[in-house]
């Protein structure tokens, strides 16, 4: 009924508009408004027209609607003969009546597709689409005015055509999900047709209401440059609903023990290094056919691999990056998997390297190459002149590095590129790596490619899935030994959690208790840990009260168990803290780390207010003044 009474205002004032060029009302048509308010309640009321139990289908509601026009024209008709109000205007009457049937019609349409069609509606789709009309309208209007503010009055034309716009794509479904499950044209044909009732119904009003005065390049040109944009809209967006749910990659360490079904695997040592008939024929052929033209690897692979002890019928040598070729080979039927292509080019990663997990024997080995950050830097560096190279690195580190990690931009990216030669870190690829069950044996560079040695080992043990994001967050034990998960921005590469081991056993620690030649840490991680702004959303954890201003470094289970029992037991009596002992005593090795912590803990406990102002102070200090920063 609100809608209604809206409905009858708007075309009285529309009609007035057409008939005087502007929406004032004189106080003789004000009185006319009044009596067809009038009229309109009554003959309302008398046809039931607002009752939805008089309407059995969609027929009713045309019957009763036209009904209720026709006895309004005739009330109105006869009101104005009877009183002799010839100096009303037909076209006001019966202009009125006409508009007002009309969109009452077109009202009733949009319901029942919107309603009672149950219409699946893409809501994201509408609002990109209204979005792009609005850009149509300003780019037509900079490009027949010089301007991105249009004439005041084109704010009427805006309106209508953003409503001849709305009403176009109800009609043809243009927002509904089920366009997009058969092919791209299916799903841009309701494009087509939803611009084309758009230029023909803004043709019929232009002539109707003798519009005229609007620009024919203003009309038309909106619509066509809709078109243009929806084309490469619906496109993307189509490839992206269409994408099969089995081409997403594996993140989580849950999908890696449903895909893999087990938590452990038990190496049979017998029959992985067992002699066979063609144990000696591996060896041969590597050297001499498969890697003849690269004696490198050869050398490198029998450096860390027994290979007189694989024989040819356990062996696969493939340089593709299509997931087939892997998924075609029959579980745990091999020995030793290598791959000469680089991995870069491969879309789903972890998808991957869980298939090569699977046709290899518990204990098999995956020799691949990639192409990392650090090699790729290298390669510019080498092959572009001095005074260019910088600017084509940071173009490159933009589209290369960027732009895959947004998450606004990532599913256009890997669309248009299928994942193909995009840079992957170091800690990337061996993270994820032993994140799908793989132990890093052996890796090298040669001729700017990283090459590894990955043995099918076990599921990686995590509790999290690996975030690409800015802000990162860590498992840790808090007091009591209980479970807290502290916040960082970040400042590695992504998957480096599940490098701990690897480069604890590799690298060993360097002074202040942090791996040697942690090649986990970015670039720009580096400022940010001097600058101790990747710290700055443990704010948030001290907050909560799971950290101390002062208080021990909040540990990862890895590094907990490098501590002795005394200090583990210690660490459960005392909060973590934001800024650890260790800048206010400046140890050097793990050993003074420890000492340092130990007698932290048992200062604490005796006089805790006054061991925390003592160790703030001193902490300070040596940050402010000596330039402690954590290595």
């Amino acid at each position: 009924m609100l809608i209604d009474f809206l409905l009858l205002n708007g075309s009285y004032f529309a009609i007035n508009y057409f008939k005087r060029d502007t929406f004032y009302l004189t106080p003789y048509y004000i009185k006319l408004l009044f009596i067809y308010y009038a009229i309109w309640l009554c003959v309302s009321v008398l046809t039931k027209k607002f009752k939805d139990s008089e309407y059995d289908n969609l027929t009713d509601v045309f019957v009763s609607i036209s009904k209720s026009a026709i006895f309004s024209i005739y009330i109105v008709s006869l009101i104005v003969v009877l009183a002799g109000l010839s100096k009303y205007s037909r076209i006001q009457v019966f202009g009125t009546w006409g508009l007002f049937f009309a969109s009452e019609i077109v009202v009733i349409l949009i319901y029942d597709i919107m309603v009672n069609a149950k219409t699946e509606q893409s809501n994201i789709i509408l609002l990109c689409d209204l979005l792009l009309f609005i850009v149509s309208f300003l780019l037509i209007n900079i490009l027949k005015r010089n301007s991105v503010i249009f004439p005041e009055s084109y704010t009427t034309l805006f309106l209508i055509m953003i409503g001849v716009w709305f009403t176009a794509s109800i009609i043809t479904k243009k927002f509904n999900r089920r366009n997009y499950h058969g092919s791209y044209i299916n799903a841009f044909y309701s494009c087509i047709k939803a611009n084309f009732i758009m230029l023909a119904s803004m043709s019929v009003i232009v002539f109707g209401l003798r519009l005229f005065k609007y620009s024919r390049l203003q009309i038309f040109g909106t619509t066509l440059f809709l078109l243009l944009m929806e084309f490469f809209l619906y496109y993307f967006y189509y490839s992206i609903k269409s994408s099969k749910t089995e081409d997403n990659d594996i993140e989580t360490i849950e999908d890696v023990r449903e895909k893999l079904n087990q938590e452990e695997l038990q190496v049979d040592y017998d029959k992985l290094n067992g002699y066979d008939c063609n144990a000696e024929s591996i060896k041969a052929k590597l050297r001499d056919k498969f890697l003849s033209d690269n004696p490198w690897l050869f050398g490198f692979i029998n450096k860390n691999i027994e290979l007189e002890t694989i024989g040819t019928n356990y062996a696969n040598i493939i340089s593709s990056y299509d997931l087939y070729n892997v998924k075609v080979l029959d579980s745990s039927s091999q020995k030793i998997f290598i791959n000469l292509h680089k991995l870069n080019d491969v879309r789903w990663i972890n998808r991957y390297f869980l298939e090569v997990h699977r046709l290899l024997f518990n204990g098999g080995y995956f020799i691949g190459k990639t192409h990392t950050i650090a090699t790729h830097k290298d390669y510019i560096f080498h092959k572009y002149p001095k005074y260019f190279r910088n600017i084509i690195y940071l173009i490159d580190f933009f589209f290369r590095r960027i732009i895959p990690k947004l998450p606004v931009v990532k599913k256009p990216y890997f669309f248009v590129t299928q994942g193909r030669n995009r840079i992957i870190s170091k800690a990337e690829i061996l993270g994820r790596l032993h994140f799908c069950g793989f132990k890093v044996i052996a890796e090298e560079v040669y001729e700017k490619r990283l090459f590894f040695i990955a043995k099918k080992m076990k599921t990686v043990s995590a509790d999290k899935s690996p975030s690409y994001g800015p802000l990162v967050k860590f498992k840790r034990l808090g007091l009591d030994n209980r479970i807290i998960y502290t916040y960082k921005f970040r400042s590695m590469h992504p998957y480096s959690e599940y490098l701990q081991e690897y480069l604890y056993h590799k690298n060993n620690l360097a002074k202040g208790g942090k791996f040697k030649n942690d090649f986990r840490v970015s670039g720009y991680g580096k400022l940010m840990r001097k600058t101790f702004i990747d710290e700055i959303p443990m704010i948030y954890n001290w907050l909560k009260g799971d950290l101390n201003i002062i208080g021990v470094r909040p540990l990862s289970f890895h590094y907990f168990r490098l501590y002795d029992k005394e200090l583990q037991e210690l660490r459960k009596e005392v909060k973590p803290g934001l800024i650890p002992p260790f800048y206010a005593d400046l140890p050097e090795t793990f050993d003074e780390i420890c000492v340092s912590e130990k007698k932290y803990i048992k200062a604490y406990l005796q006089a805790p207010l006054k061991t925390q102002w003592k160790y703030f102070w001193r902490a300070q200090y040596n940050i402010v003044i000596k330039g402690a920063r954590s290595q």
